[in-house]
């Protein structure tokens, strides 16, 4: 996620948010109690991997701070969802195949 920015370069930053191990810290600790915040509210809502439900929903928030212009302020969220990525579920006549 990047806060601040431009809209353009706000997801470019928002996309490099994706590169930081998920263990780790964000320096500033404002920020770091927001992700851990965020993580766990969104680890409530029981979404689950791919949506079907579960106790899992994210791994790891992460979050940027940027410089903005005064009269805006851009939110700007990536998401990497790796579910989706991996497997594919085929439905046919009520039987379901993974590849």
């Amino acid at each position: 996620m990047a806060l601040g920015s431009d809209r353009g370069y706000g997801y470019v930053h928002a996309k490099e948010q994706l590169f930081r191990p998920l263990g780790d810290a964000n320096p500033v600790p404002e920020l770091a109690e927001l992700e851990e915040r965020l993580m766990h509210d969104c680890n409530e809502l029981e979404i689950g991997p791919m949506g079907f439900g579960g106790q899992t929903t994210v791994f790891g928030v992460k979050i940027g701070a940027y410089h903005r212009l005064p009269a805006c302020y851009f939110v700007s969220v990536a998401y990497n969802c790796w579910a989706c990525r991996r497997w594919t579920m085929t439905v046919r006549d009520k039987q379901v195949e993974y590849e």
